[in-house]
């Protein structure tokens, strides 16, 4: 509804792999990885955009004759975990109205946010922040070139309802949603049984505090012992998600070299993490760890055979 097939959405690397099936199959929209920085180290704040970045993404664009329609931002990030400040999302909101190009922020981890107070991983973060929804900034801009998009599967793990939603003051675009959408919609059971949910605040105000207090303590428990061995991992601030380097342990800089990587982990003491490969980053080597799929007992076990594992790999490379 946004773009035409053949025009062209810019998504700062490392993204969400599958961002490319959602806009490009269907749409024909075409997705540009926006690369704005290599090494883990230049993130460990929040996500690197500068109106620089997108400066040049245009340039690059519009040489090959093509139109830069849409900026899709996800915030908190997957797979990085962090989260564009308000300051940041003023500007980049700014510059993307002045030019007529459609900013979408992907809030669907708004909830699952990580409790950067937490002991054990509050030296990580050199700065305090917390997270605010666009909505603020849509709210004092009001353009039609400003969309928010959320869904209840991350933050209530029940991605198998699909239940999302859209806002935006573009009432263009949302009478073409409400067209395109109609035969996509919810069950009337499942909205009733939502309607009930999120309207029980004696249940929803201590889920969501339990909730992030639970995913703090496996998010910590993960870099604790990545700490411990070495391994360099960003600081996140929200998702489900640790975007770690594990390039020390490939034997060439290639995709090919991280997919054999990716397999021997897998192989040698069955842990499954996502490869690199998708997410359109040019380091080679990232690995994205998704650790609140498995209890905090589970979780300790995996942990102990990445130990292991990469134990293993440093007496063989000494």
């Amino acid at each position: 509804i946004l773009a035409d097939a053949g025009e062209v959405a810019v998504i700062p690397a490392p993204c969400y792999p599958v961002y490319r099936n959602d806009i490009c199959k269907f749409a024909g929209v075409e997705r540009y990885d926006l690369v704005t920085h290599h090494e883990i180290s230049e993130i460990m704040d929040e996500p690197v955009l500068a109106l620089t970045d997108l400066e040049r993404a245009r340039r690059d664009i519009e040489e090959t004759g093509k139109r830069f329609r849409i900026l899709i931002l996800t915030s908190p990030d997957n797979p990085t975990g962090g989260i564009y400040y308000t300051d940041r999302l003023r500007e980049i909101a700014n510059w993307c109205v002045e030019r007529e190009i459609h900013l979408v922020v992907n809030e669907i981890y708004g909830l699952s946010l990580i409790n950067t107070d937490h002991p054990d991983i509050r030296q990580d973060y050199a700065q305090t922040a917390t997270f605010s929804s666009f909505a603020n900034v849509m709210a004092e801009m009001r353009s039609d070139y400003l969309h928010l998009w959320y869904a209840l599967s991350k933050d209530l793990g029940i991605s198998g309802f699909r239940v999302g939603l859209v806002y935006s003051q573009n009432a263009r675009f949302m009478k073409a949603y409400g067209n395109l959408s109609l035969t996509h919609s919810i069950s009337n059971h499942t909205q009733w049984i939502l309607q009930h949910l999120l309207s029980d605040s004696e249940f929803m105000t201590p889920y969501l505090a339990n909730n992030q207090a639970r995913l703090t303590e496996s998010y910590a428990l993960v870099v604790r012992r990545l700490r411990r061995l070495g391994i360099p991992y960003v600081p996140s601030r929200g998702s489900l998600f640790v975007w770690a380097d594990l390039s020390e342990f490939m034997t060439a800089d290639s995709e090919d070299a991280e997919l054999k990587l990716w397999r021997e982990l897998f192989d040698s003491v069955a842990v499954l993490l996502t490869p690199g490969p998708g997410f359109g980053h040019s380091k080679h080597g990232l690995f994205r760890i998704v650790y609140p799929c498995v209890s905090r007992p589970e979780l300790e076990v995996a942990m102990d055979r990445i130990e292991t594992f990469i134990s293993e790999k440093r007496k063989v490379k000494s």
